[in-house]
Order: C-alpha cells, then structure tokens, then sequence
C-alpha cells in the first residue's frame, strides 16, 4: 500500500480572512510523509519531506500515487487550504483523515496533541499561531520542522491504530479515554486520479 501523511500550515489566521474560509489562508509549507515500502508498522520506511507552495505540483503528484492519505482535521481543514493550488478535487483522492475518525466513535472532537500524548507518550511543540509566526519571520528551518514533527506525530498515530486497533486520550474530566478503531485498509479498483501533466 502507498500510504501518504500530511498536513499543512498556513500563511494566515482565520480571523485575518474573515472567519472560517480555508482555501483563503494561503499554504505556506506542507509536510509529506511517504511509505517507500508496503510496511504498516510503526518505523516504515518512508521519505519525509516539507514543501513550499513552489513545489506542490510535485507533491501532488505523490498524493494521485497513494492508495491512502492520511491526515488529521485533513478533510474539512487541510485539504480545502491546499484546493487553490490544484486544478481537480483533492476530494476525490483517498483521504482518510483521523480526527474523523474518532469523532465518529466518540461524538466530539479531540485534539491531535490529547490523543499524541495518551497513545504515544510525546506532545506538540508549539501551535499552528507559531508556525504562521515562522511564515512571517521567514525562518523556513523553525517551520519546516513544526510542520514535520505534526506529519510524524500523525503518522505514529495512524500506524500504532493500525497495529492494535485503538487510541488513547484524556477527556475534559481527565478521564483516560480508549477508542477501538478499524484503520484496515481494502484495495479498491483503480480510483486513481490524475490531473497533474507530468
């Protein structure tokens, strides 16, 4: 299975666009990581990689490769920031995107960091106001490496429910939270897309 994890971060905040829109905060960089083998455990061979807006035609066609793309808040967030720069619908590719995924089973939210910490014992560096502040300091290394500690974080998440069919969190009552989930992948016919020209 080619398996991508991404996310990205944004030049703006929403209430600098005017609420809740998006495909308006502009994608400074992306975060890639990509499976170079079938594995699914944790510790699979994989090339992790940031790209800036200049190369997203690049990483797109990573993305029309994959048989799946995870993500976290990727559906609703992720994906719609990266829909100006991509002539199809980003929609149509495989998305799987976690945080929906535990919303089904649970009937809220929660967030990457609470579920990073219960499952594998490691926290977020920082938030996604600090990576726009990168943007805007220019200092690419501060934000390359935010970004790409999320895709790690996402992946490890995405891998371990993989292996043992759940996922830990506190809830607001400080209560350990354990969440079964079926992150099984089943290959489908072709649902190849591609609209990148080369």
């Amino acid at each position: 299975m080619k398996l991508v994890v991404f996310d990205v971060e944004t030049k703006k905040a929403f209430d600098e666009v005017g609420g809740y829109f998006p495909e308006k905060l502009g994608v400074s960089i992306s975060g890639v990581w990509y499976s170079t083998t079938s594995s699914t455990s944790l510790g699979a061979s994989g090339v992790l990689r940031a790209f800036r807006e200049e190369e997203f035609g690049e990483m797109f066609k990573i993305f029309e490769s994959a048989d799946r793309i995870v993500g976290f808040n990727s559906i609703d967030f992720d994906m719609a920031t990266l829909k100006p720069y991509y002539i199809g619908d980003l929609l149509k590719l495989p998305n799987f995107d976690i945080l929906q995924e535990v919303e089904k089973k649970v009937g809220y939210r929660v967030k990457l960091d609470a579920l990073a910490k219960e499952t594998l014992g490691i926290q977020k560096g920082g938030n996604g106001l600090d990576a726009i502040t990168y943007y805007h300091e220019g200092d690419w290394e501060k934000l390359s490496k935010y970004c790409l500690q999320d895709v790690e974080i996402t992946r490890d998440l995405y891998l371990h429910a993989v292996k043992t069919g759940e996922l830990k969190f506190k809830n607001k009552w400080n209560e350990l939270v354990t969440v079964a989930v079926d992150f099984s992948y089943t290959a489908k016919k072709d649902t190849s897309v591609q609209v990148t020209l080369f």
